[in-house]
């Protein structure tokens, strides 16, 4: 182990992530600062929700209570782990969730002597394409889709510390839109976003096959709005409960052929909706990068991932990233990536600190809590 100033110049990392149903721990081995940290090893325990038709918090935080030290205990006795450095889930998210979490890192961080960096959930998603490339690519300014089940958002990042949400949602994620349709379509299980797209990929003939009903794109240009950089995905349930009353006698069409049609249908125009304000927020902040990140549990789909690399490119975007599909959902090494980027720029976390619910990605720094470290 070596240090510079204040600072170990190779360590190793315990990464935890609670923030909504799945308790996740990761092992970092930051073996060298010119290359990327191993994978030593990743776990993830997620709670099945199908039963309840989605997640119920406290159940939830249940589930990461129980498990989350059962998954440290584990790992450490597995590979003999004294960790250097502790990176954990702050917020945002659900309180239940997160504290388990949490205060088990505080814990840790307390019984072996070692620093912790409390990260922002959402800066996992945002940073976790740049672990690839040990923090080089993509390089700022680069733009971001992350779009997930409880976000959705683009945002315009300038640097670690310093990003701009260009378009929010006013109502739900995308992600709960997709599972919300797939639910009234038919899709069971517990990750139905997944499910669904692994129905549709059995279909592939019936998605360019004509389905008699119109799915609207929200938020479009009329009389009383121009140019609106905001996102809209409530509509979508609506629009299929609609679809189903009206066209099929408020049935779930037994033919699968009918429902792949309708489920990629819809699919198709929320994919378009998020893109569209992508574009708008491209050509209205007159922007000139040509990085893009798309993060977050939704980017794993395939479809979408076609959708905007085809339409981004007329747009002036030359460079795509997209996580691996297991750092796509949530997990610990996008935070323990995160709390990397974070402590070798000088940022730990103080022991008198707790979770919080709503923590902006705007807003890093304005958290209390933080201690800074010069470089030396």
């Amino acid at each position: 182990m070596l240090r510079f100033g204040s600072f170990i110049r190779t360590y190793k990392v315990l990464a935890i992530e609670t923030s909504c149903d799945e308790a996740c721990v990761t092992l970092l081995d930051r073996f060298s600062k010119n290359e990327p940290p191993k994978i030593v090893e990743e776990r993830k325990l997620t709670l099945n929700s199908s039963a309840d038709g989605g997640i119920v918090p406290t159940e939830a935080a249940k589930h990461n209570r129980k498990n989350i030290s059962v998954l440290v205990q584990e790992l450490v006795t597995k590979h003999k782990w004294k960790p250097d450095l502790i990176c954990a889930t702050r917020g945002p998210g659900m309180i239940g969730s997160l504290v388990g979490g949490y205060q088990l890192g505080l814990g840790l961080s307390i019984g072996w002597d070692v620093p912790i960096v409390g990260v922002n959930h959402m800066l996992g998603h945002l940073l976790v394409v740049r672990m690839e490339s040990n923090g080089s690519a993509p390089s700022y300014p680069f733009l971001s889709l992350l779009v997930s089940g409880g976000h959705t958002m683009v945002v315009l990042s300038k640097g670690l510390l310093d990003h701009e949400i260009l378009v929010d949602t006013v109502d739900i994620a995308a992600g709960d839109a997709l599972d919300k349709v797939g639910r009234e379509l038919g899709i069971n299980g517990n990750m139905i976003g997944k499910e669904s797209e692994t129905f549709l990929n059995q279909h592939k003939s019936e998605w360019d096959q004509e389905v008699d009903i119109m799915v609207k794109e929200p938020m479009l240009n009329q009389w009383d709005r121009v140019n609106t950089l905001q996102y809209s995905f409530a509509s979508f349930n609506s629009q299929v409960k609609n679809t189903l009353k009206k066209y099929y006698n408020n049935e779930i069409p037994k033919d699968e052929k009918i429902r792949a049609r309708l489920l990629y249908k819809f699919h198709k125009t929320i994919f378009q909706h998020l893109i569209s304000k992508i574009k708008l927020a491209y050509k209205e902040h007159k922007l000139n990068t040509d990085s893009f990140v798309c993060s977050g549990g939704v980017s794993a789909n395939k479809i979408l991932r076609e959708m905007l690399e085809t339409q981004l490119k007329e747009i002036g975007i030359k460079k795509f990233y997209f996580p691996k599909p297991q750092l796509c959902t949530d997990n610990a090494t996008m935070i323990g990536w995160a709390g990397i980027e974070l402590y070798e720029a000088g940022y730990t976390t103080d022991l008198g600190t707790t979770v919080i619910r709503k923590w902006p990605i705007t807003d890093i720094m304005k958290l209390e809590g933080w201690k800074r470290t010069e470089k030396k």
